[in-house]
């Protein structure tokens, strides 16, 4: 028996200006942050999407490289840029200092460097620096971005994240530094300016996390904006018709019928966990809960990232998933 479904939610009518997308590790959050970019970049918003620590997945969605820390041009109103700690604290000393060779003789040593990699919290706020750089970035005396979409760290080190500036300013307490940090988190931290976007697969640990994730955020709540359910595959028959057929299909004395037949029960039963997932994910967070459809390949094109956002963007039919 289908399980009762939920109404659906709306997904927001104003989006903030910043997305961080994160979820369990191997959940897809690139490709749901790489399809949201899409869909952006496609109502005429100048997007640039963020990897963190160093990943450079992006570009190849788009048959691109990377150079890393510039950003990249990839597809029409879409660059990336792949930050890492390191060159984010390279670039803000400079900005302070004025001086690069002057960073290099200071901060590139044997002595500096194990005392800059122990501190807690550090690598995180100065990769929300570089998001609140490209945040204020100007081009011909408006914003250069429309849309900023970072691809947060994994859930547990996602969350870290979120708090590393605050975390940060109870460190320094005061200076230039502190009141860098104030202007990340009083961004971060604002429901208008900084969404979430949660990311789950339809099984169970992934949903597990995810609720978890939801539960830890505390008053972070109002920031986040979508769950998507990832790689959800399509119901074959309606649970009524496979129910009746099942037996007689069962009856037929073919090797080949009885392996099909084995076939299509497990993916009917992967359905109806898929359900299972839908239904706790939508009972437990009051957020719209939105299936990026599983493809038969690997995503690995700008049509791939097109298709996932005509699924991700589409108004959903009274009584479907939301």
């Amino acid at each position: 028996m289908t399980p009762q479904r939920t109404a659906p939610r709306p997904l927001p009518s104003r989006w903030p200006r910043i997305l961080l997308v994160t979820g369990k590790g191997g959940v897809g959050k690139t490709t749901v942050a790489a399809t949201l970019a899409r869909s952006f970049a496609s109502m005429g918003e100048r997007t640039i999407l963020v990897e963190t620590s160093g990943a450079r997945v992006v570009p190849g969605l788009f048959g691109h490289t990377t150079e890393g820390y510039t950003p990249v041009p990839v597809a029409p109103k879409i660059s990336t840029i792949s930050v890492t700690p390191q060159a984010a604290l390279e670039d803000y000393v400079v900005q302070q200092i004025k001086v690069r060779r002057l960073f290099k003789l200071v901060f590139r040593n044997r002595i500096m460097g194990p005392f800059i990699e122990g501190v807690p919290g550090l690598h995180d706020a100065l990769q929300l620096g570089k998001v609140m750089d490209l945040e204020r970035e100007q081009r011909h005396g408006r914003p250069a971005w429309d849309r900023i979409i970072v691809d947060a760290p994994a859930t547990g080190h996602g969350l870290t994240m979120l708090g590393a500036a605050r975390a940060m300013m109870d460190m320094t307490r005061a200076g230039p530094m502190y009141e860098g940090l104030k202007q990340v988190h009083e961004v971060l931290d604002d429901p208008e300016k900084t969404g979430l976007v949660l990311v789950a697969l339809p099984e169970e640990m992934p949903v597990n996390e995810t609720l978890d994730l939801w539960a830890r955020l505390g008053d972070n709540r109002a920031q986040v904006k979508l769950c998507v359910l990832n790689q959800v595959r399509e119901r074959p028959l309606s649970d009524p018709t496979w129910a009746d057929a099942l037996p007689r299909l069962r009856a037929v004395p073919s090797g080949a019928v009885a392996e099909s037949t084995d076939l299509l029960d497990r993916w009917m039963r992967r359905v109806v966990r898929q359900d299972d997932a839908r239904t706790r994910l939508q009972g437990g967070m009051p957020i719209p809960v939105r299936d990026l459809p599983a493809l038969p390949h690997r995503v690995s094109s700008p049509t791939d990232l097109d298709t996932l956002a005509d699924a991700l963007f589409a108004t959903p039919a009274p009584g479907a998933s939301a």
